[in-house]
Parts: C-alpha cells; sequence; structure tokens
C-alpha cells in the first residue's frame, strides 16, 4: 500500500467562472506617482477579470488601473504578476465592467 496519496484537486479548475480567449491590445494607465500608460495583449476573459500579457514591470498586486479594450473600459485591480515565456503576464479583478 503506498505511504502518499496525491492530492486530486490539485490540478482541478477551481476558478469560479469560465474562461474565453482573447485577442487585442489593452491600454492600462494607473499613477504612482507620476502618469504611466502600458500597452498589452488580452490573453484571456472571464465575467470577473482578464489577464494580460507585457512587459512592464510596475503592475504589482493591489494596484488600481483603468484599463481600455476594444471598446471596453473601467478600473481592475491587479491580482497577481508572473513571468511567462520570457514575458510578464498579469491577472486582474474587474472593478465594473469587463473586456
Amino acid at each position: 500500500m503506498p505511504q502518499f496519496i496525491k492530492d486530486r484537486r490539485k490540478n482541478r479548475d477551481r476558478r469560479g467562472s469560465p474562461r474565453e480567449e482573447g485577442s487585442g491590445v489593452v491600454e492600462i494607465t494607473f499613477t504612482a506617482p507620476a502618469p504611466v500608460t502600458i500597452q498589452g495583449v488580452l490573453v484571456e476573459t472571464s465575467a470577473a477579470g482578464f489577464r494580460v500579457s507585457h512587459d512592464s514591470k510596475a503592475l504589482e498586486p493591489g494596484l488600481i488601473v483603468s484599463y481600455r479594450c476594444e471598446g471596453a473600459r473601467g478600473n481592475a485591480r491587479v491580482i497577481w504578476t508572473l513571468i511567462e515565456d520570457g514575458r510578464r503576464v498579469s491577472g486582474f479583478q474587474v472593478i465594473g465592467s469587463g473586456c
């Protein structure tokens, strides 16, 4: 009998809403302390947020930003940022309407 039982929950997607593949340019702006504008590429969206690939080191968890993408605009909070395939990727929680 094995002494270690693998946690099967580890590989299960536990996110609350389905994701849809995204595309197009996203413009992200914020003031900290000077105005900053970042251009990124929309990776995916959901009812609660979106994920953007970008090159900025300035996007940190907790930061509130304004965004604009293909006719949609609003505010969002940066939830996480990581490096994926040599490029930064950030997850945002929408405050208002989404992309």
